[in-house]
């Protein structure tokens, strides 16, 4: 009898958890054979778009242009920037981006109540808008966005939702990672409930409500997951969120660990939230009406996030497998659970590939096990209980003021490579040019041995950790440091930023014909982006052009300069003329330009992450390298015992 029950049990669990793998399953399988609705014609309708933003002042501005340049009529649409609470310049810049700036001083702060404020306003006046349009103050909207989300409109629905991806900007595995569970979640989930006729969730970025919605469905959600919230407010009262695919937004990830924990933990105790005070009251007014709509709503809310949903799957799969190995329960009940842990990387696979996602987030995967463990932190947070009325601001890369560490001599900035592109995007225009140096381990070596270059490493304006040696000796030393920003991801990245910006870049250096190729590569990829360049004669540093290089780089009208002459020759060449360089910022690239040109290439991505980037170019440059490594690792085996002296002496953590 007991074995009856103990099976029982068990099947049951199974099923429970069928049911959710399966249904995830489904979505995927209907995604994949999904029709997006094209849309033919100019929508007509009068758009407020509404950008609620805190203490947003470094990051507004894009999402301002970005809405600026919608293929959507200028006379149609009008732009609010909601600078709610707001203790930075948040306001002046989005105004001089082109915004017109409501400011709101309430102590009730938070997303939720802004935008209440907000719309009240907009339907008080004499002529309101026909919908209304939420974007993050941080995102990036494509084009299409605006049409997209007033042609499902026009089409009949009050509510809808669209596309809500990463704005990938720093290409770390954790950004993959993230991208890839947005796929999955936004276009995936919501594709796949689209093409069976059932409804999508508001996610809070990229929301449509027409005004007759607004007028009888107030935002009326407060809390730290307003979005979710005000999903089940809406079906509750009968109203649908349709998702529209052709309409997307991009937003970027929290900046930093830390900040992606507090961001997991607001998402998920939300959640949580929202599931215990609304879902017996779905399942219960499904009941009464009677309602299969909502009680499907009901399902999908109970559904767990899909980290919770794996861990529970292997988790029961074990226990299950084990009590039928022991002969308490019977194999039966074990296979329910196996059929259930199958499902969950077939839907994954199939839907990345539903979701035509590229190779990046499918290696992403290898990071998932990492994720895992990170969330049974979260979930073990929540544990100890959580207020879901709190409202935070998501931390973003470059909120923080830089830490800056001092590493055998060197400056070293503690920053990811999104902060470092911040950084250098906030130069273009200033003056003198930010010199920015790309620390690894023989500039350590160089550093050491040669005063004038320790010298124009203390003076550069951002210095980077390019190289796990670096980043190595500044944990040694304290430091919150944890990833290295190499110069063959900073560069590109930092050339995109440029072309967001509308500015220009400058190549010097190379051999060969090195530069012109590169700078056609890089016009190829940013349509619009100027791209000047010059190869001078090979030549000492002191029989060097300067002043027929400083010409030439003014006559084009560059503001990021990127300076391929090997180190340390480039550095000495921007420092010797950085007073009189008519750029914003000037980097020493190494070899990234025969990189960009294709000349030369890297390391695969395992050997990238592995940190042996030195052993690929070792066994392709051996004559060259061998020597200069060998020197590099007898300084790294010295510096390490002194690093650590130096901390014992000190402490304290090394601070500027």
């Amino acid at each position: 009898m007991g074995r009856v029950v103990l099976s029982t049990t068990v099947a049951v669990g199974g099923l429970s958890a069928v049911a959710c793998t399966w249904y995830l399953l489904v979505l995927a399988v209907a995604a994949l054979v999904r029709r997006l609705p094209g849309g033919s014609g100019q929508p007509g309708m009068r758009l407020a778009v509404l950008v609620p933003a805190h203490d947003e002042a470094r990051l507004v501005a894009r999402c301002v242009r970005s809405l600026l340049d919608q293929a959507y009529p200028p006379e149609l649409r009008r732009l609010l920037v909601v600078a709610d609470n707001c203790t930075d310049a948040t306001a002046e810049v989005a105004a001089r981006a082109g915004a017109e700036v409501w400011s709101r001083t309430d102590a009730a702060r938070g997303k939720g109540q802004a935008l209440r404020w907000a719309i009240d306003r907009l339907l008080a006046e004499p002529e309101p808008p026909e919908a209304v349009v939420i974007v993050d103050a941080d995102s990036v909207a494509e084009p299409g966005l605006l049409a997209g989300l007033a042609r499902a409109a026009e089409a009949g629905h009050d509510a809808v939702q669209a596309e809500y991806l990463v704005l990938e900007e720093t290409g770390s595995a954790r950004e993959r990672l993230l991208a890839a569970a947005f796929l999955l979640f936004h276009r995936v989930r919501f594709g796949g409930r689209a093409a069976l006729g059932l409804p999508a969730s508001l996610v809070g970025n990229g929301m449509l409500f027409s005004r007759r919605l607004l007028e009888t469905h107030p935002w009326t959600a407060f809390t730290g997951v307003e979005d979710l919230e005000q999903s089940v407010r809406l079906r509750l009262g009968g109203a649908r969120v349709q998702f529209a695919g052709q309409a997307r937004v991009r937003g970027p990830m929290a900046g930093g660990a830390d900040a992606d924990r507090r961001q997991r933990l607001r998402w998920e105790g939300g959640r949580f939230h929202v599931v215990r005070r609304y879902l017996p009251k779905l399942v219960s007014t499904a009941l009464l009406r009677p309602d299969l709509g909502l009680l499907e709503t009901a399902f999908d809310l109970a559904v767990p996030p899909l980290g919770l949903l794996t861990m529970a799957c292997l988790a029961g799969t074990a226990a299950a497998l084990a009590l039928a190995a022991s002969g308490a329960a019977a194999w039966s009940a074990a296979f329910v659970w196996v059929a259930a842990l199958l499902a969950l990387p077939a839907y994954v696979l199939g839907g990345l590939i539903a979701a035509r996602a590229e190779r990046r987030h499918y290696t992403a995967l290898i990071g998932a096990p990492v994720f895992l463990l990170r969330k049974i932190a979260t979930y073990a947070r929540l544990g100890r209980g959580y207020d879901s009325s709190r409202w935070e601001r998501t931390e973003r890369a470059g909120d923080r003021a830089p830490e800056r560490i001092q590493v055998g001599g060197v400056p070293i900035d503690v920053v990811g490579i999104s902060e470092a592109v911040g950084r250098i995007s906030e130069a273009f225009g200033r003056r003198p040019a930010m010199q920015v140096g790309t620390v690894n381990l023989d500039f350590l070596v160089q550093a050491h041995s040669d005063h004038q270059v320790r010298d124009i490493l203390q003076n550069c304006g951002l210095c980077v950790a390019d190289g796990w040696p670096v980043v190595l000796l500044g944990r040694l030393l304290g430091s919150t440091i944890r990833e290295r920003v190499p110069g063959a991801d900073l560069v590109p990245i930092a050339v995109a930023a440029a072309a967001e910006r509308g500015v220009g870049v400058f190549l010097l250096g190379g051999e060969d014909g090195v530069a012109g190729i590169a700078a056609g590569r890089l016009e190829e990829r940013h349509p619009g982006l100027r791209v000047s360049w010059y190869e001078p004669p090979v030549a000492a540093l002191d029989a060097m052009d300067d002043e027929g290089i400083l010409a030439r780089i003014e006559a084009s009208g560059a503001e990021l300069l990127l300076v391929g002459l090997g180190h340390p020759k480039q550095e000495r060449w921007i420092a010797r003329n950085r007073d009189r360089l008519p750029v914003g910022v000037a980097i020493g690239v190494g070899c990234c330009l025969d990189l960009i040109a294709g000349r030369v290439s890297r390391a695969p991505q395992w050997m990238q992450k592995a940190g042996l980037e030195w052993l690929f170019r070792l066994q392709r440059e051996p004559a060259r390298l061998c020597r200069r490594y060998v020197g590099d690792l007898v300084w790294l085996l010295r510096a390490v015992p002194r690093t650590l002296a130096q901390r014992r002496l000190s402490g304290e953590r090394v601070s500027p």
